[in-house]
């Protein structure tokens, strides 16, 4: 009987996918009918894709159920089926603890997990608030140098403006004196 049942199980799968494989409608290719010379060549190109994907799908199935060792699990299943069949009591948990003893070992599992995250975590903010302390600092004496140079051009600035503006009040000096002596020298001749 086992063996009919992994047979069977077997026989499902494959024919879930071929039925699957088997209603993919014609319709979803219409927009490359006008490729094809006639429309039996195009239902045979149809054909040929359906029988290529149920191919593929097929061999997967089967790689997947001789690598995952199916018939063995299903032998098993079946073995602990025979086993229960006298038992008619569900039994939530065959251990009898309670739940939060049984699953305290995950529990702090998880927490270990956890705590070995946040100290990675804590480890790599420290370096990285170092390495942005360290940069900080560095654009800090880079920023009052260049307040302390800005200061310095600007005061350098303010003290050309003030020659230049003694010099242009010199210069409107002379400028009245030159045209006053020469109001007084045209007025003489």
């Amino acid at each position: 009987m086992a063996e009919t049942n992994k047979t069977s199980a077997r026989q499902k799968f494959v024919d879930l996918y071929t039925a699957l494989v088997s209603e993919i409608s014609t319709a979803r290719f219409d927009e490359f009918k006008d490729y094809f010379a006639n429309g039996d060549d195009f239902q045979l190109a149809v054909q040929e894709f359906r029988n290529g994907l149920q191919e593929a799908l097929l061999a997967k199935v089967n790689r997947l159920w001789e690598d995952s060792d199916i018939d063995t699990n299903v032998d098993i299943l079946e073995t602990l089926k025979s086993k229960a069949t006298g038992i008619s009591t569900k039994m939530w948990r065959p251990t009898g603890k309670h739940v939060s003893e049984q699953v305290r070992p995950l529990v702090v599992n998880k927490l270990k997990t956890s705590l070995k995250f946040y100290q990675y975590q804590l480890g790599f903010q420290k370096e990285r608030t170092e390495e942005l302390i360290y940069s900080i600092e560095a654009m800090r004496a880079k920023y009052q140098a260049m307040q302390v140079r800005r200061n310095h051009l600007l005061q350098q600035i303010t003290n050309e403006q003030k020659t230049f503006d003694t010099i242009r009040a010199h210069h409107k000096a002379l400028d009245h004196k030159l045209n006053v002596d020469l109001m007084n020298a045209s007025t003489r001749k």
